[in-house]
């Protein structure tokens, strides 16, 4: 399965338009992790299914529909995607990591930060107070919107299959 990840586009939609266009395969799902959640419905995504939530700043546009938080199951993997902004992941990522290890999630997608980074805790570490069987990885895609490293907009990739989880950063220029 091939998930294209974006985060914080807050009302801007080519940087998305750019990265789809980028990929050298359709991807199976679109992620957005909130801060203009809403910019989707400016999007042709090309009949690809879109799961969203609402970011911090998304209180007053028409994405106050979306939730917070969304956790599904794929390929025995538990995911769960939130904007970050609740567990303080500008300090950190602790909070989003208890919550994981909390309902089992073993893959965190997350923004709120618009810097894009990886984290993976290791099996048989101890997490608020749980041993955890499997890995944790905790993925930011950073800002498809907001250009704040002069670096280009970021996006995020997840290839994931029943037993490996790849990600990646992607970075277009407009």
């Amino acid at each position: 399965m091939e998930i294209l990840i974006f985060s914080d586009s807050h009302g801007r939609v080519e940087g998305m338009r750019r990265a789809i266009a980028l990929q050298p395969r359709k991807p199976d799902l679109i992620v957005h992790l909130g801060d203009g959640a809403g910019d989707l419905e400016y999007l042709h995504t090309r009949g690809i299914p879109v799961l969203s939530v609402r970011g911090n700043c998304d209180w007053f546009t028409v994405a106050t529909s979306i939730p917070e938080e969304q956790v599904w199951e794929e390929l025995g993997h538990k995911i769960v995607i939130l904007h970050g902004h609740r567990y303080g992941a500008k300090s950190g990522v602790g909070g989003m990591l208890s919550h994981a290890a909390s309902i089992g999630a073993d893959i965190v997608l997350y923004g709120h930060t618009h810097i894009p980074s990886e984290t993976c805790v290791p099996a048989g570490e101890v997490v608020g107070g749980v041993t955890l069987e499997r890995p944790i990885y905790l993925f930011n895609p950073g800002s498809i919107g907001r250009n704040e490293q002069g670096e280009g907009l970021s996006f995020g990739t997840l290839s994931l299959t029943d037993r490996h989880v790849l990600f990646s950063h992607g970075v277009v220029k407009i």
